[in-house]
């Protein structure tokens, strides 16, 4: 990583888009377009061996065509190289029913990837975390128009920036982790120590780079982490313990904010990849073992593929919240302004017409989205990343334009 890496703004706005164009093209625009480019990537697939589904997977319940099957097998299979050893998609739609299925493996080692296992959720994190503002403002103890400043002390323009901007990325505040000599330590050591306080002190050091609030809507990892103060001053508690009681209110039993950087077993493996970097020397590097700090309310939660399919469901239609405030949390600003829709709402994106979250982290990338219109639920996760490419968006891209053509909608 360069000390000019994009930003995690740069990502969500331009990196997404442009992929998930990229797929749009390849698989082609029109929304009568049965998605042929699909069989490009059964072309690209090598052979039989490079797909490895486990023995745990659940077979097709619903009316998926063998084409599709074979479309969606190609794809996945294309999708594991450059440091992605496995990938897991889940599709949940009413109609046709379910897909759960897991390609290639867990590890360098050959462990068969399974769908059960666990994996690192990077941003779909943030979902969680606003998700736990929001119903403190449903019951009165936070108010949307409440000034950061009254949470956290000596922050740039503190007393106006108000809780509904930091949930709505539009606080115009730095993103600690765009800090050089920070990010070279980090990737450096993926499990650097660390103190949310250090996160602070960063965000402080760049005031003069902060900007008033409401400019634009910048994607800032340092908002989700500011939030996460103000969950632990309204509630006493931690965040991992706050959290870890939303998570279990959600029925997500294989979900959790984890207290070390240790990963839960079983689980898949992280490895250090944009995707597309060619092996170095010694192979790509396993970066499960990381930090929970650094990440925190932002990013350092952890679940596995069937919660995450069940809890876009739940995301996607407000569950749990006031009437009033899933309205107020749907209101979307744009990311963008060419190619695919990419607007953010209070700690919800939305792509297109779907609604959900990205998730990027050393060593995991996630697409967590429900299509609200059909009720379906697609989930895809991959086992390598750098923190800023969402290295599973492709696949996702070839699934949404296949099974629901039109659904990636454009400005």
């Amino acid at each position: 990583m360069t000390a000019h890496r994009p930003s995690r703004s740069s990502r969500s706005a331009v990196v997404l888009a442009v992929a998930l164009m990229m797929t749009l093209a390849a698989t082609g625009c029109g929304d009568d377009d049965t998605g042929s480019g699909a069989s490009t990537s059964a072309e690209t697939a090598t052979s039989s061996t490079a797909v490895s589904t486990s023995s745990t997977s659940v077979p097709p319940t619903g009316p998926f065509t063998a084409d599709e099957m074979a479309k969606i097998d190609a794809a996945a299979a294309a999708s594991l190289t450059n440091g992605v050893t496995g990938t897991i998609v889940s599709i949940d739609d009413p109609q046709r029913g379910t897909i759960l299925k897991a390609y290639g493996t867990a590890d360098t080692a050959g462990t068969p990837m399974s769908p059960e296992l666990y994996y690192r959720i990077g941003s779909v994190t943030k979902t969680l975390t606003a998700d736990a503002v929001l119903r403190l403002v449903d019951q009165g103890e936070v108010a949307l128009s409440d000034p950061m400043s009254k949470y956290v002390d000596d922050l740039p323009y503190g007393d106006q920036v108000t809780i509904q901007d930091l949930l709505a990325m539009r606080s115009g505040m730095y993103d600690f982790a765009n800090d050089t000599d920070f990010f070279n330590r980090y990737i450096a050591d993926p499990t650097l120590p660390w103190t949310v306080d250090e996160t602070l002190a960063i965000i402080r050091d760049h005031a003069a780079e902060a900007t008033p609030p409401n400019q634009a809507t910048a994607y800032v990892n340092s908002n989700f982490v500011i939030l996460g103060l103000v969950i632990e001053k309204v509630t006493g508690q931690t965040v991992a313990e706050h959290l870890n009681g939303l998570i279990r209110e959600l029925g997500l039993n294989d979900t959790s904010f984890p207290t070390d950087d240790d990963m839960p077993e079983p689980y898949a493996h992280g490895y250090y990849s944009d995707g597309k970097m060619a092996a170095p020397a010694g192979g790509y590097r396993d970066v499960s073992r990381q930090s929970v700090v650094i990440p925190w309310s932002a990013g350092a939660v952890i679940s596995t593929v069937p919660d995450m399919t069940r809890y876009a469901r739940q995301l996607a239609t407000g569950f749990g919240l006031k009437p009033e405030t899933w309205q107020l949390r749907q209101t979307f600003t744009p990311i963008t302004t060419t190619g695919v829709k990419v607007q953010y709402g209070l700690g919800i994106t939305q792509l297109g017409e779907w609604i959900g979250h990205d998730g990027s982290l050393f060593g995991y990338s996630t697409m967590v989205f429900h299509l609200p219109s059909n009720g379906a639920t697609v989930v895809v996760m991959g086992n390598a990343a750098d923190e800023i490419v969402v290295v599973s968006q492709q696949l996702f891209g070839e699934i949404a334009k296949l099974l629901y053509p039109g659904s990636l909608t454009t400005w």
